[in-house]
């Protein structure tokens, strides 16, 4: 598979927060400030649209992790639990 671009990227980003927030009956957005771009590809962070809206913790996800969108197309999600850079370590 040829290796995709940063707006295929994000487009995929947002089509699996899409399912994700569609299981939980929720809203979610991409926070593309955020983003990051890494030897695998990029890192995107997400959260409610709530959240993005009024900035309270309140409104907020917890425990989710960022989504990692690999240069030829695969989403993976990272845990919360570590920091991206340790998460890129063990895959």
């Amino acid at each position: 598979m040829f290796p995709i671009t940063q707006d295929q990227a994000i487009k995929l980003a947002k089509a699996h927060i899409d399912v994700l927030a569609s299981a939980t009956g929720d809203s979610f957005e991409l926070l593309l400030d955020r983003s990051q771009v890494v030897e695998q590809g990029w890192i995107f962070f997400f959260n409610t649209s709530d959240f993005v809206r009024t900035g309270s913790a309140s409104d907020s996800l917890a425990g989710n992790g960022p989504l990692l969108v690999f240069r030829d197309g695969r989403v993976r999600e990272l845990p919360s639990y570590l920091a991206v850079e340790d998460s890129l370590k063990n895959i």
